[in-house]
């Protein structure tokens, strides 16, 4: 049956969509307008949020492509079109650029005066990803990845470590730019205000000192494994570090939905809604994780970063690791009192001696600008200018 179905997908996008692909052709290339599409049709946000950032008044169309419910997330200068519609293809065919962080599928067509840009969700990866995991992958989505690489003009990555996976697991052999991640410039150009802002979001007072608690998603998209003792942790960071401390709880998006069924109170406070990770990380003071790839992210801001993971050996038995958690220079705890003794110990002056180590290795470029010089790629893209 899945077979079947798989079939019938694989014909729809071709009797259905990829002659609507060459029937829009009769309408030329708008050289000034762009098309976002986020994880398949999601608002605003991720990478494509900070580079539009830069883009907004400058006389630039821009559209992005967004499943139902998520148009109100746009700012006005922002056109909505519905992801995966009739209207949306029209919209690929026309735009001279495209910006998108996951994989187009196998009917998309790209003229040759079309410029893509990916930027990927990921940068620095703990779990093994594409062609490293292709044996685990989906048939189709492998047909999709390799399509999605050869329509892509430029890879964006932040740093060394990236470039060399887009290269091995990418299927990709065209240009790669070191730019960093954009949606890492904030942790870099973090402010006041931003920090106000989240505040009064959750109605915390001004002096309250955050940690976000940010676990990745499991298979079985059980929250069972989310077990923190979040009390116990905040007494332990107010015990270390002073002040008066407030856990943000930030689920997967995958599994944000079930975000209510754990437990919180005055100083545990569900965050899983909140628009955007990347403002969170950076108004934070620490982060608390398990696997996912925020623990490298932080880290360009200097940020303490915990790791909780009580289930290492089957994550990696159903992922794989590109690194040894163990090896990592943040501090590992498998149990409740494990976390809270590694919080006791924590010795500021050595982490920041270790991630400064491993940001080298690691080759990271980011500087705060990478959305600056994105939006400055799609513009020499736009005016047709040489050297791009």
């Amino acid at each position: 049956m899945i077979r079947i179905m798989k079939n019938l997908l694989l014909k729809w996008f071709f009797i259905v969509q990829i002659p609507l692909y060459y029937v829009f052709r009769i309408f030329p290339v708008d050289s000034r307008k762009i098309l976002i599409t986020n994880y398949y049709g999601k608002g605003y946000g991720d990478h494509a949020k900070y580079i539009v950032e830069r883009l907004l008044g400058s006389g630039l169309k821009i559209v992005w492509a967004v499943k139902k419910g998520q148009e109100g997330t746009l700012p006005t200068e922002i056109k909505p079109v519905k992801y995966n519609s009739v209207a949306y293809i029209y919209e690929l065919v026309t735009s001279k650029v495209w910006i998108d962080n996951c994989r187009k599928n196998i009917s998309v067509r790209k003229r040759k005066n079309q410029f893509y840009i990916q930027t990927w969700h990921g940068g620095v990866a703990l779990k093994r990803v594409e062609a490293d995991v292709e044996h685990s992958l989906n048939e189709v989505y492998v047909m999709h990845a390799k399509h999605d690489s050869r329509l892509a003009d430029v890879f964006i990555s932040n740093g060394r470590f990236c470039s060399e996976i887009y290269r091995r697991a990418f299927w990709y052999s065209g240009e790669i730019k070191e730019f960093g991640s954009p949606r890492c410039d904030i942790l870099f150009n973090n402010s006041s205000q931003l920090n106000e802002k989240v505040k009064q979001h959750f109605r915390l007072q001004p002096e309250m000192r955050l940690a976000l608690y940010a676990p990745t998603f499991r298979a079985d998209k059980e929250i069972k494994i989310y077990d923190l003792d979040c009390h116990g942790i905040i007494d332990a960071l107010q015990k270390k570090f002073g002040g008066k401390w407030i856990i943000l709880v930030r689920l997967h998006p995958i599994i944000a939905n079930k975000s209510g069924r754990l437990l919180y109170s005055e100083r545990v406070v569900n965050a899983s809604d909140y628009p955007d990770m990347y403002e969170l990380l950076a108004v934070s003071d620490v982060l608390i994780t398990d696997y996912s790839s925020s623990m490298f992210e932080a880290i360009l801001a200097d940020k303490p970063v915990f790791l909780y993971a009580t289930d290492i050996n089957d994550y990696v038995q159903d992922r794989g690791f590109y690194f040894d958690l163990r090896d990592l220079p943040f501090p590992l705890a498998e149990n409740n009192d494990q976390m809270i003794k590694i919080i006791e110990r924590f010795d500021a002056g050595l982490y920041q001696s270790e991630i400064q180590q491993f940001r080298n290795a690691l080759g990271l470029v980011d500087d705060g600008k990478a959305s600056h010089k994105v939006a400055q790629l799609i513009k020499q893209v736009v005016e047709g200018r040489e050297g791009v």
